[in-house]
């Protein structure tokens, strides 16, 4: 019988699933210290002497004011069953805001084909009509407007690698506790790892996911309450692989291990971190676990990180990506569009419409999707894990329940599944957003072999 699914054990932090405690969010582990023409900027594009944008602009794409429903008709409720991912529910209410009324998208679109096909002149017009609409505050179509025009006249700026160290810690601790976006597949994560460590004397995870480091306080909490106590030694490592994607590489100078090693040694947990391209196994029989969490980087990390994965021989993976990728030639820009719109305005709902300079930092971070172009989707990577010779697992009961006892404390929009195969995915108004699922070796190998292209090295705090 498969190891994961018979040392289940109740867990104890069910009831405050991933919220920092006081005694956590207090301690201070962190340091003080090609297109076919030239995009045309906006500053090139002089505004057209007499020009009412409405006259310039197709009825198709003219602004529509957008209508908010500030409170959702009961029928709003969140799917927490066991429902397939390709099966639709009625889901009351805006379904993700109505086509009229995202308004942005009907404008940036046209523009994103006019730049590609070459026609100057229509390019010239749209833009100017979105530099007249486009702002960094308001609801969520001035902001798309506003990132999306800068995504297209290559002048994205801001996100993470602007903010400072402190202000980058509060960006995130203030994400997570407002929005479940990263939160939820951290708190499977880190309810997956600790029931797999159920019996194990050591355990290593391998990080290569986008939480900086506010994931674990909470994981090496929970390992304190198993039966037993936690393990004699918690190694982890920090992986680059895959950091160059939007939420992926933190700002120069921000570094959380030594300050987590602090305080796991605060309550009691031996706890090594290192950084490395790839770890080299070796494995300490029974009593050791090693768990490779990549959560939302393994898809920028290519399949050389796969095949380094399988080759370490993990006990566990936790694999966590967004639904936004496309299929065959990549996601086009309308798609990562409308992936940014989901994103704007569940944080809009998240923030209460307040403006704050987390939010700010946040926003600007997730406008890199719109310069990306890669595919992906559940299915191709089911194909990428067993083609690896991964099995997908399904979450156990206790963890399920940990999603959703942590999504009762965000908006009532949000919405978690559990697919027949055994993912988790994580949905705002109707529409998907990411998939959270766990993976082990069909069998293992005799010796740990490293794939082409990742390296042994590790730098130890």
């Amino acid at each position: 019988m498969d190891w994961l699914e018979d040392s289940i054990f109740p867990l104890p932090f069910l009831d405050d699933p991933y919220t920092l405690t006081e005694e956590i969010a207090r301690y201070d582990w962190w340091p003080q210290t090609q297109n076919q023409i030239q995009s045309p900027t906006i500053a090139d594009v002089a505004p057209p002497a007499a020009v009412n944008p409405k006259a310039i602009t197709p009825k198709s794409e003219l602004p529509k004011k957008r209508k908010f429903q500030s409170n959702p008709p009961a029928a709003q409720r969140r799917r927490t069953g066991n429902e397939g991912h390709n099966e639709k529910k009625t889901h009351g209410g805006v379904t993700g805001g109505s086509r009229e009324a995202r308004w942005a998208e009907q404008l940036l679109n046209p523009l994103a084909a006019a730049i590609e096909s070459g026609n100057i002149s229509r390019a010239q017009h749209l833009l100017y009509v979105l530099q007249e609409l486009a702002s960094p505050t308001g609801d969520p179509n001035h902001r798309l407007a506003f990132y999306g025009l800068q995504a297209l006249t290559h002048c994205l700026s801001g996100g993470y690698a602007k903010a400072e160290p402190k202000g980058f810690r509060s960006a995130l601790i203030k994400f997570h506790e407002v929005s479940p976006w990263f939160a939820l597949p951290n708190c499977l994560a880190n309810a997956a790892i600790v029931s797999a460590s159920a019996g194990a004397k050591r355990l290593h995870v391998v990080d290569a996911g986008v939480s900086h480091g506010v994931q674990w306080p909470t994981m090496l909490e929970a390992l304190t309450r198993r039966p037993g106590g936690p393990p004699s030694m918690v190694k982890l490592t920090v992986v680059d692989a895959g950091s160059n994607g939007p939420f992926g590489s933190a700002p120069e100078g921000y570094d959380f291990g030594p300050q987590l090693m602090r305080y796991a040694k605060s309550i009691e947990v031996d706890l090594i971190v290192e950084r490395g391209e790839m770890v080299e196994r070796r494995r300490g029989g029974d009593e050791e676990r090693v768990v490779v969490c990549a959560q939302f980087r393994a898809g920028r990390a290519g399949l050389g990180f796969l095949r380094a994965v399988r080759g370490i021989e993990p006990d566990l993976v936790v694999l966590s990506e967004g639904e936004e990728e496309g299929e065959g030639e990549g996601l086009g820009f309308g798609r990562r569009a409308e992936v940014m719109w989901r994103f704007l305005e569940s944080t809009s709902a998240a923030f209460k419409g307040r403006e704050c300079e987390e939010r700010r930092v946040m926003e600007g971070e997730a406008a890199r999707v719109l310069e990306e172009r890669r595919e992906g989707g559940r299915e191709r990577w089911k194909e990428k894990m067993e083609g690896l010779g991964f099995r997908e697992e399904v979450f156990g009961e206790e963890v399920v329940e940990a999603g959703r006892a942590l999504l009762r404390k965000y908006d009532g929009n949000w919405e978690m599944t559990c697919g027949s195969e055994g993912r988790v995915g994580l949905w705002w108004k109707g529409q998907a957003v990411s998939f959270c699922s766990l993976w082990k070796p069909v069998r293992y190998k005799t010796a740990a072999v490293a794939a082409a292209g990742y390296g042994n090295g590790v730098r130890h705090y």
